[in-house]
């Protein structure tokens, strides 16, 4: 197991959590503030939130699987 790389993808995954609990937060808060002038720019920083929690946790996934089933380079 390459522990580089399994710390990398361990580091992904913190940061998508974080972001998987700030996204759905900024969304709800703004879908309750529909009539608010930046609801609209609430919303779209929501969903952008969202998609970086979605990106981060695969890329982490993949980092650590990588680290545990990839061969040893020579």
């Amino acid at each position: 197991m390459k522990n580089n790389l399994f710390s990398k993808g361990f580091k992904y995954i913190i940061i998508s959590f974080f972001f998987m609990f700030l996204g759905p937060t900024l969304m709800f808060q703004s879908l309750k503030n529909e009539d608010h002038p930046w609801f609209s720019i609430v919303f779209t920083i929501s969903i952008i939130v969202c998609v970086i929690a979605v990106v981060q946790g695969i890329r982490g996934l993949k980092n650590i699987v990588d680290s545990i089933f990839k061969k040893k380079d020579s």
